[in-house]
């Protein structure tokens, strides 16, 4: 019976092939929209990190409520106390820094890599690709250096050689032998492509220097809460050992929160509520397809009860039918879901989502039939219900020319109702991203990124020992780029706004009478520049002057701060001479200059206080370089390598980018967000435009004769005219209003994902009823017009 059901249905899509085509390609779009979503949020919410047994993996931060500082950095003698004290973990490593120059196997490269603890391979639950990892006692000083790389490098630059492993690589000027390969899962959570050993000397380290990430593993059957608490303990006896570290305490973080922001997750989620808007537009427009589809076949319907057939006989076959298109629509919704994740793959910045790349598994594809499923029941049941409770006696005396009645009349508006409520929503929701998108493109930064091309460098230690032989390395680096043609100035830092490099915020306090509070601090962001990086980044110097070449390690420690730091420490009085005390340290730094405020970290975030110290007395292994030309700053790389080469043959660059790049992947979230829901509500848009259109155009030519006979009867044009657009702007209207409601519900969810701009922003919202108001009016006009041009004579004649 289902085989010959299908046949028929078959046979009967095949004589309305542009239905079909129209069911199978809304369908397509909205299951193939859904499943790439879905893609996203499986990979990157619903499927396990890449270790065993991940929901035990924590990092352990350090916080300081009294500063507001939440999920700061560890120190290493906080961290070698809790590795000695702690009992909840079964194990626990740290994770720090490194950058690393190879030399001695071809071009020079540079690579961002990190030092992690030996214990870090049993911790993740992880195995070396080939080789070993490290093991205890190669984190000592003086232990002979060891290094592994991962496999993406192996392979890419050394074409998989075994005879690596066990071999030699010059990384800063020092030979490493190499003992293993890692595999994917510990760049995934340290970054980079080379690991050395932590190596860990506790005379040499301040305890209020934070400087390493830690992370440990819970012992099996010891909750997040558990552990917490015991930290909580551990803490406090830290603090009345070390009486420098108080306020300090500990805060543990699951490793799905490390990966996975609450600001991602909503995005997510609300993109994933998108398409699933589109797919309920799509089926309502389809539904209304088929109960327009079904007032035609009325007379077939008819005589097949006649002949016998019960409802439920008749409800199969009209849902084999949808069925049938439901499969159509979602294999081509796969091709496109497969289509989309490829190019999302190949498009998306690497570090926009916390995966390395989106997989089309086994759940995406059962995912795709269960939303094929339940897509084609949601949109034949009603239609074939409908179809199933017709008049026979009443359509076979009318030759099967009456409608559905009364109730698929209504049916039929409330989908487009629906229809244009969803797309209320997701207009709202597309237009308040894509004002987010503008304002965050328009905001002010500070300083000018037009014509700066940026990249890192980092001196190997053993070639460059100390700051003054670093500093000299340095400033020959910016002569030599200031000599290239079209060069307007060259600057190094230990961070670059928007980019990477060394970011941090430390605790800083005014010296003598200010506005902060006594034994009080504030979280200030900071770095290290060196001479002539404001006029070379084009951040104005308010007051003051710039740092010199005499502001190096033997000279007294200056300062320059923001206009906002210079406002929360001493408000309107003069900043220039005060002092300000690092918590960290002790030193005291004397303001020498107030430079304007800019946007540091994201463009979303306001300018927070900073402060930059001279890099003459106090740089980074790896600074990231600012060269400002004149003309495209892309077209200077050549001449920046030479130089470069020139300067140290084995010196290498990486992170090469300009800096409308770095700005640019700063608003990508925002960007994909405005454009992927922009896209969502364009098509719902267009969608609800021709549902309003159709069910007006069917509406029309099932009132014929009653049209015809109000026009016999003495009705205008224009009295018709009113009567269709009142009809379908009523219903259209009613939609609009639910939408703007439901719209105003959301507002709290969407306010996470917003910039300058409210949640209930008025003018959104007017402006989306106005175009939706507009759209559905010409989509009343046109069956409307066509109704006022009917002959009377003719549709009562044929009537």
């Amino acid at each position: 019976m289902l085989l010959n059901d299908l046949r028929y249905s078959v046979r009967t899509l095949r004589k309305t092939p542009m239905f079909a085509l129209a069911t199978v390609l809304t369908l397509g779009l909205g299951i193939g929209a859904n499943t790439a979503i879905f893609s996203v949020v499986n990979a990157v919410l619903l499927r396990p990190l890449p270790y065993p047994q991940p929901d035990r993996l924590v990092v352990v931060n350090e916080k300081n409520d009294r500063l507001h500082l939440v999920d700061f950095g560890s120190s290493v003698l906080n961290y070698l106390s809790w590795k000695e004290q702690a009992q909840s973990f079964e194990f626990i490593g740290a994770i720090g820094g490194g950058n690393y120059n190879l030399t001695g196997r071809g071009e020079p490269e540079n690579f961002v890599g990190a030092t992690i603890s030996p214990s870090m391979f049993p911790l993740l639950g992880i195995q070396p690709v080939a080789g070993r990892s490290f093991r205890e006692g190669e984190d000592l000083p003086g232990a002979p250096p060891t290094a592994m790389i991962s496999e993406a490098l192996w392979r890419r630059r050394f074409g998989g050689e075994a005879s690596l492993i066990g071999g030699h690589l010059t990384l800063n000027g020092i030979v490493y032998t190499v003992v293993g390969i890692a595999p994917a899962a510990l760049p995934f959570l340290t970054q980079g492509e080379v690991w050395t050993p932590l190596v860990i000397d506790p005379g040499r380290e301040k305890r209020l220097n934070h400087v390493i990430t830690t992370v440990a593993r819970l012992k099996p059957g010891v909750t997040v809460q558990q552990a917490q608490a015991e930290m909580d303990t551990v803490a406090y006896r830290v603090i009345q050992q070390y009486p420098e570290v108080r306020d300090w305490g500990i805060h543990l973080v699951t490793f799905f929160r490390l990966f996975v922001s609450d600001q991602l997750q909503t995005a997510l989620w609300v993109l994933l509520a998108a398409v699933a808007l589109v797919l309920m537009i799509a089926c309502a427009n389809v539904a209304n397809l088929l109960l327009s589809r079904a007032a035609g076949r009325q007379a077939e319907i008819a005589v097949r009860t006649a002949m016998g057939a019960s409802r439920g006989r008749l409800i199969r076959q009209l849902l084999t039918e949808s069925m049938l298109l439901a499969l159509c629509g979602g294999g081509a919704g796969l091709l496109a879901a497969v289509w989309t994740i490829d190019l999302m793959n190949r498009v998306l910045p690497p570090s926009l989502l916390p995966v390395q790349a989106i997989p089309v598994d086994r759940g995406v594809l059962w995912f795709a039939l269960l939303l094929t499923v339940i897509t084609g029941i949601v949109f034949g049941l009603a239609p074939a219900w409908h179809a199933s409770r017709a008049d026979l006696i009443s359509i076979l005396k009318q030759g099967g020319r009456s409608a559905l009645g009364a109730g698929s009349a209504f049916a039929r508006n409330l989908l487009v109702g629906a229809e244009l409520a969803l797309a209320t929503v997701l207009l709202i929701g597309g237009g308040l991203l894509i004002q987010t998108l503008l304002r965050l493109e328009h905001v002010t930064l500070g300083f000018r990124p037009e014509g700066l091309l940026t990249f890192q460098v980092s001196p190997p230690a053993l070639r460059y020992p100390g700051l003054v032989k670093q500093w000299a390395f340095y400033r020959a680096l910016i002569e030599a780029l200031e000599s290239i043609p079209g060069a307007r100035g060259a600057a190094v830092s230990s961070g670059l706004p928007m980019g990477g490099g060394a970011y941090t915020t430390t605790p800083a306090a005014p010296v003598g009478p200010s506005l902060i509070p006594p034994d009080d601090a504030l979280p200030v962001d900071w770095r290290a520049v060196s001479p002539g990086y404001f006029r070379t980044m084009d951040i104005t110097l308010l007051h003051g002057r710039d740092f010199n070449e005499q502001d190096g390690p033997n000279a007294p420690p200056v300062m320059i701060v923001s206009q906002q730091t210079a406002r929360r420490f001493w408000g309107d009085a003069d900043p220039l001479g005060r002092a300000v005390r690092l918590k960290s340290s002790g030193l005291e730094f004397m303001v020498v200059g107030v430079v304007r405020d800019i946007r540091n970290t994201t463009l979303a975030r306001d300018p927070a206080p900073a402060m930059y110290f001279s890099a003459i007395a106090r740089n980074w292994p790896a600074m990231d370089v600012a060269i400002r030309i004149a003309g495209k700053p892309e077209a200077a790389l050549p001449a920046v390598r030479q130089r470069i080469h020139e300067l140290d043959p084995e010196m290498a660059i990486n992170t090469v980018r300009t800096m409308d790049q770095w700005i640019s992947a700063s608003a990508s979230p925002s960007r994909l967000n405005a454009i992927l829901v922009g896209t969502f509500a364009a098509v719902a848009l267009l969608i609800a435009a021709i549902g309003v259109y159709g069910v007006l155009s069917y509406s029309v030519n099932q009132r014929v004769r009653e049209i015809g006979l109000r026009m016999a009867l003495g009705a205008q044009q224009i009295n018709v005219l009113r009567l269709v657009v009142r009809e379908g702007m009523t219903v259209a209207l009613a939609g609009i209003a639910i939408g703007l409601a439901a719209a105003l519900g959301l507002k709290r969810i969407l306010a996470n994902l917003l910039f300058g701009v409210q949640a209930d922003d008025p003018a959104t919202f007017l402006a989306v009823a106005s175009i939706l108001g507009v759209i559905a009016l010409v989509a009343c006009l046109l069956p409307a017009r066509r109704a006022s041009r009917i002959d009377p004579i003719v549709a009562l004649r044929e009537e």
